[in-house]
């Protein structure tokens, strides 16, 4: 956390992050806690999920393009005015009792794309502040301000929705989002890109190309995407288990989420406080198979404070992996098209939406634990293939550079 001390413009950009890093996981946990109680139905939370992935996904790439062509800082106020707009509407129609479930699901499809613009903005913004010799704190302390929020804004979730309604989590959510934008637009520094004569499809194209021919990017990418797509699938499922598995409200769910986000924050603390870790490919194979058999552990539970121990392990290992393929990212791609490469993680990290469409269809099948259970065992087989492979294309990045 020394940059905070040292950089005054991090600290001025982490602080903005920290109260947008807050509205997500209020208004993820809102929204799937909103399904859950119209519907009563585990397909319909995954549902409501998969449109908040559908947005990342289709948004993703467009937004890297913006991010490559257009102020960063501009685009990334322009994303939060948005979310902040559409969350209070909904906010309004809940407390007016219009709760309708299209509607619902079009605030779920509006994160999402907001989201897109908003991971691809702070990360690129993250090194263009900071630069490459301070870029893993970087990381980690943005890892840490989400990880935080993530702890904070459940539980303030939760202890509003059970007294006072569902409304207000959405009316907490504008102003977290507020904050955010009067603290980052008074931000300096930050450089519009040189304008080119290619198209958004050409620079969409070329980003493309770059991460399917260069091995090591290709297989980052694609490590994000099976994490996303099985691991993270038990967001999604985490209210079902809550109510269903473990006999909780609105309140201990956001328990839950919290316990988990509070595993992932010790973890980036002790990542950005350690000493510059060499062999990275250790971290993300040992982070991912930590996460996968704490997946599979907190489905076989069914104590709610055994579940919440092994959800804050599970997490922490996936802060370990997470920070180490992020790092990979950025340090290996060129300035020129490093919005664009980006723009692929958000894409991936919209799969763990996505995701809540099998997982819901499973869940209703053969119940919520398998659904998640099942996720882990596809991350302990990933990390198993992938590390002889990782290790050697690491090697020869590190020996070109």
């Amino acid at each position: 956390m020394g940059l905070l001390v040292s950089n005054k413009r991090f600290r001025l950009f982490w602080v903005g992050s920290l109260f947008d890093d807050m509205s997500l996981p209020i208004s993820m946990m809102a929204i799937a806690w909103l399904l859950l109680s119209l519907t009563d139905s585990a397909l319909w939370v995954g549902i409501g999920a998969a449109m908040h992935g559908v947005g990342m996904t289709a948004f993703s790439l467009l937004a890297g393009a913006l991010i490559d062509r257009h102020n960063r800082l501009r685009i990334l106020l322009l994303a939060q005015c948005i979310q902040m707009m559409v969350t209070l509407i909904v906010g309004t129609m809940v407390l007016m009792e219009n709760e309708y479930l299209p509607v619902i699901l079009f605030l779920a499809l509006m994160n999402g794309l907001v989201h897109a613009v908003k991971i691809s903005g702070k990360m690129a913004l993250t090194l263009d502040i900071v630069g490459q010799e301070s870029l893993l704190k970087g990381i980690a302390a943005n890892f840490f301000s989400m990880t935080t929020m993530s702890v904070v804004g459940p539980l303030l979730a939760g202890w509003i929705i059970e007294p006072y309604g569902i409304e207000y989590s959405f009316f907490l959510t504008s102003l977290a989002v507020l904050l955010a934008i009067l603290v980052l637009i008074n931000l300096r520094g930050i450089e519009t890109p040189k304008p080119t004569e290619s198209s958004h499809k050409e620079d969409i194209v070329e980003g493309a190309k770059y991460v399917l021919r260069t091995p090591l990017i290709r297989l980052v990418i694609v490590t994000i995407m099976v994490s996303e797509l099985f691991g993270w699938a038990v967001e999604s499922m985490l209210p079902v288990i809550a109510r269903d598995e473990l006999g909780l409200g609105a309140t201990g769910l956001g328990y839950l989420i919290a316990g988990g986000a509070g595993g992932a924050a010790l973890s980036s603390v002790i990542i950005s406080l350690a000493p510059e870790v060499k062999r990275k490919y250790l971290m993300v194979v040992l982070g991912l198979g930590s996460f996968g058999v704490g997946l599979i552990a907190f489905a076989l539970s069914n104590n709610f404070y055994v579940s919440l121990a092994i959800i804050a392990l599970a997490y922490g290992g996936a802060t370990m992996y997470e920070s180490s393929l992020a790092t990979i990212l950025q340090s290996s791609v060129p300035d020129g098209i490093r919005g664009r490469v980006l723009s692929f993680q958000s894409f991936s990290w919209g799969l763990s939406g996505i995701a809540g469409i099998h997982s819901g269809a499973i869940a209703t099948v053969l119940g919520a634990p398998i659904a998640v259970g099942f996720g882990g065992f596809i991350i302990i087989t990933h990390a198993v293939r992938i590390t002889r492979k990782l290790k050697m294309l690491l090697a020869v990045s590190d020996s070109n550079n």
